[in-house]
């Protein structure tokens, strides 16, 4: 199936899966299953070629909208890292308290 990445419904999907992503309180297998759904729907499109005109000749709301979208991911590696970086402290915070 082919996605033009600077398709309306495309991109809609991809911020879906943002707003899900966002919302807190997901556990962890939630978050990697959203995770790993918007990592399949870049790949899709990261694997399609598109012409570097298309993606030059788009409107000023497109380009606002792809820099959020942009923005949205890059605050969610934030927030990931950030988790993971807590999670393997506790890890070895309970590991040291056994010993």
């Amino acid at each position: 199936m082919s996605h033009n990445p600077l398709d309306a419904g495309f991109l809609s999907r991809i911020e879906g899966l943002l707003d899900a992503l966002e919302t807190r309180g997901k556990n962890s297998t939630e978050f990697l299953a959203l995770c790993s759904k918007l990592q399949t729907c870049m790949e899709t499109v990261s694997a399609q070629k598109t012409s570097f005109n298309q993606l030059v000749d788009v409107s000023s709301d497109l380009k606002n909208r792809l820099e959020r979208i942009i923005s949205r991911i890059e605050m969610l590696e934030i927030y990931s890292t950030k988790q993971t970086d807590i999670t393997s402290k506790l890890q070895k915070y309970i590991v040291d308290a056994d010993k």
